[in-house]
């Protein structure tokens, strides 16, 4: 899956997992040790995320179910816990940067796109 920022024109993750099922996220990173910059995991009907047992820190990004943008938390560190905002729907975790990287702010608008042919394109 590719997600794009549509309000800034860029690319926040180009090769995102999708993580619905309990077990995927109960996993999450856990075991990894670290996320090549364009990779993430989206969790769909998110809550608050931590770090625990983690080795590595992480940004994330949580939007509402239209993709709306309500709080960023850039360079976890391992052993933290970031609270979700109400109305909360997806959290992205990404690679330290990739907020910075594409400009993202709390407001803007996030397309998940997973259209096969759009993604093969962008790598």
């Amino acid at each position: 899956m590719i997600i794009r920022n549509t309000s800034r024109n860029t690319v926040v993750g180009g090769t995102i997992e999708v993580v619905e099922t309990a077990a995927q996220k109960v996993k999450g990173l856990l075991g990894r040790d670290g996320l090549e910059e364009g990779h993430g995991l989206l969790f769909k009907g998110a809550g608050s995320l931590h770090t625990l047992f983690m080795r590595f820190p992480i940004d994330i990004i949580y939007t509402n179910k239209q993709g709306k943008v309500t709080k960023t938390a850039k360079a976890v560190r391992p052993y933290k816990l970031v609270a979700a905002p109400l109305r909360c729907y997806y959290a992205v975790e990404l690679p330290v940067g990739a907020i910075t990287a594409s400009n993202t702010q709390v407001g803007d608008y996030l397309d998940f796109d997973d259209d096969p042919e759009l993604i093969d394109a962008a790598s």
